[in-house]
């Protein structure tokens, strides 16, 4: 397995660096689940696994509600 395969969660921040958004931008995808995340011992991370999978499997467009966490 890759280092990148291995990467399966990251914090909003860390996503923003990596795709180049700002990180108010990021939160906002978490906030209205444009974007796969979970809660982890308090903090929202975003679920890189499951957006991995969903690209792989060809979804090209994100939309605000896809990803609603509980």
């Amino acid at each position: 397995m890759s280092k990148d395969e291995s990467l399966a969660l990251c914090s909003v921040k860390t996503f923003a660096e990596m795709t180049g958004v700002s990180i108010e931008e990021a939160i906002a995808w978490v906030d209205d689940g444009t974007i796969p995340s979970l809660r982890l011992a308090g903090f929202r991370m975003v679920n890189l696994a499951r957006l991995r999978e969903d690209l792989l499997k060809g979804k090209t467009e994100f939309s605000a509600g896809d990803y609603r966490h509980v």
